[in-house]
């Protein structure tokens, strides 16, 4: 049984080196610097996408000019109907909900399942490839056929009842991470106007057995939290907490901005005296 893993970047590429142990793998992306990349890694690769038993979709998507993009996956799928269209495809991308289920739709896939990734880059020993999943299927031969698979990569796998569960599963656990930072940067903005020091509140407050507050640094960045809060308001445009909170971690920003700017200055006149 052959696997096409598509996408080979921060996902895509562990996910890739982990399938291969089990069955072989090509990888895809369009990308030739991702190419060369995966085949100093061992694994695989070209910028044609083959014929495939099973397709792993893992490529980027996006949230541009106030909507969600879709397009890289769209144009996966694409080209999976054309060479395979009765092939398992597991779509491993954090998608909107309902995306997985439009594409079978559109391009009359067959077997698709929804299994969104929890890797994280910074501790691939308790979090990378292999830990419990999230599985959505959209019919019950998909199930089987995904169930098997997953379970044939010893990845533990937790069945929800439909596709969409799945891909809302993601943007909750990213969006509730997004609300918990917005929150410590509010008490920091709040220590700040009042004299309080927010790294001893914030010990004080993890003291207790229930909590475990995170810390305000920068402003809420990388590629998948603001994204992805973004992706869970489009189920409700007009939810007051998720716009709060993007609308508190821009009030952050711009305070650490204005601090900074403040900062720059002082030091500004500091040479200046020193040099006259």
């Amino acid at each position: 049984m052959n696997v096409g893993v598509m996408g080979l970047g921060n996902i895509g590429l562990p996910v890739a080196r982990h399938i291969s142990k089990f069955y072989p793998v090509k990888g895809y992306d369009i990308k030739d610097a991702a190419i060369i990349n995966a085949l100093s890694k061992g694994v695989q690769a070209s910028t044609k996408l083959e014929l495939a038993d099973i397709y792993v979709i893992a490529v980027n998507t996006y949230f541009r000019n106030k909507a969600p993009d879709m397009s890289a996956v769209d144009s996966c799928c694409n080209k999976i109907s054309k060479l395979n269209p009765t092939s398992l495809v597991c779509f491993e991308s954090t998608l909107t909900v309902g995306t997985s289920r439009q594409m079978a739709e559109k391009y009359k896939l067959n077997y698709v399942a929804v299994c969104p990734h929890r890797w994280w880059q910074h501790d691939q020993v308790n979090h990378g490839v292999v830990q419990t999943r999230v599985i959505g299927t959209l019919n019950p031969e998909s199930k089987q056929k995904a169930t098997q698979f997953y379970r044939s990569l010893h990845i533990p796998i937790y069945q929800v009842g439909s596709t969409e569960l799945a891909e809302a599963s993601k943007l909750a656990e990213n969006s509730d991470y997004y609300l918990r930072i917005a929150y410590a940067e509010a008490l920091k903005l709040m220590c700040d106007k009042n004299g309080l020091d927010f790294s001893q509140l914030r010990e004080a407050v993890n003291t207790k057995w229930n909590m475990d507050l995170p810390d305000a640094m920068n402003g809420i960045g990388g590629e998948c939290l603001p994204k992805d809060i973004q992706f869970l308001q489009c189920l409700d445009p007009l939810n007051i907490l998720l716009k709060a909170a993007v609308q508190l971690d821009e009030c952050y920003r711009n305070n650490l901005n204005d601090l900074n700017v403040i900062l720059v200055s002082q030091r500004t006149k500091k040479r200046l005296n020193r040099s006259g």
